[in-house]
């Protein structure tokens, strides 16, 4: 509980903008809960903004995801792993430890619905689709 001393330093601090209320042992901070909640909506909504961008400014989407046999992306063969798929507006890019791996020309499709994890549809061990957790949007992969 805080002394009659604090709350008349705080108030001379802060104004009278924050006051506080006692209701039995408990404190009411209504301005400073409302401040510390706008904080931290703000600080969950920062990366939903953030995004990667590549040399040409356009937005760049990246997955990692196991691929469990042998396929191929853009006539290059690709071992069993766990890989990362940047693509951006045209092009995929497949990555082992940070080094390209394989590269193929993509385009981007609307999903049906939003798939609930990040998939490869292959045909004939051709990677042909990608498809992105919680997004409506997949790639297609061109020849």
């Amino acid at each position: 509980m805080l002394s009659d001393r604090v709350l008349q330093r705080l108030s001379a601090v802060h104004g009278p903008e924050i006051r506080f209320q006692e209701e039995g042992n408990m404190k009411s901070r209504r301005p400073v809960t409302f401040l510390m909640s706008a904080l931290i909506a703000l600080a969950l909504a920062v990366p939903m903004f953030a995004r990667d961008v590549s040399a040409k400014g356009s937005k760049v989407t990246t997955a990692t995801m196991d691929i469990f046999s042998e396929a191929t992306l853009g006539g290059t063969d690709i071992k069993p792993g766990t890989y990362t798929f940047k693509i951006d507006d045209s092009t995929v890019t497949v990555l082992l430890h940070g080094k390209m791996v394989a590269q193929a020309r993509a385009e981007w499709k609307d999903e049906t619905s939003k798939p609930a994890m990040s998939n490869l549809r292959l045909d004939k061990n051709q990677i042909k689709e990608i498809h992105f957790s919680g997004k409506m949007k997949y790639v297609q992969v061109m020849d």
